[in-house]
């Protein structure tokens, strides 16, 4: 078997946007992104589905053009809808997040939603052309849950401390709605009436 190797992408993140990124071969480490916590409008508004889902499978790939060195590994996780929160409705979602592995090489990207099998999320998920779909904010909109996510009483924990996103502190008037703030310790019922009530607040 050859020697398993190993490429850390690290992204410094700033509004969603990629800032700097660093490449290069060594043993899985811990690295952590900077970026500006959302609040539940951000989260919300930028959603087309919030589901409390759990991934079934997964499959990573190679995308990109090999020519102008923007191949990259991404991985596509098939995650069943236990429960809808926010959107129409389907069973089964595919989920579109940057790394993975491929072979003996492995990609991971700091800052990125971990969907790992049989371990339910709540989802903040936004459409993609393909139909497939990706994590609003990355690990910021990932949420994991207790057992029985169709239960409306599950409750919501902090986010995965594995997507090592750094949050910076921002001093804001709408600080009191981050939605790390608003979410944490809510029920899936709270959480649908909260999308619900940022919903109808920016309905044209």
């Amino acid at each position: 078997m050859r020697p398993r190797t190993a490429i850390l992408a690290t992204l410094a993140l700033l509004g969603g946007a990629p800032l700097a990124a660093s490449i290069s071969l060594a043993p899985r480490v811990a690295e952590a992104a900077t970026a500006i916590e959302l609040t539940m409008p951000d989260l919300v508004g930028n959603s087309t589905l919030v589901v409390a889902g759990t991934p079934l499978d997964r499959r990573s790939l190679w995308e990109g053009d090999a020519s102008t060195y923007g191949r990259r590994i991404v991985t596509y996780t098939r995650v069943r809808v236990d429960r809808l929160i926010d959107g129409p409705a389907q069973s089964e979602v595919w989920v579109r997040t940057l790394g993975g592995e491929v072979d003996d090489i492995g990609q991971q990207v700091a800052g990125e939603a971990a969907l790992r099998i049989a371990e339910p999320s709540l989802l903040f998920l936004r459409a993609r052309n393909d139909g497939t779909h990706v994590v609003v904010g990355m690990s910021q909109g990932q949420y994991l849950l207790d057992d029985r996510p169709e239960s409306g009483t599950v409750r919501v924990r902090t986010p995965l401390e594995g997507s090592h996103l750094v949050v910076k502190a921002v001093a804001s008037p709408s600080a009191q709605r981050f939605a790390r703030l608003a979410l944490v310790g809510r029920t899936l019922d709270e959480v649908a009436q909260l999308v619900a009530a940022e919903r109808r607040a920016h309905a044209p």
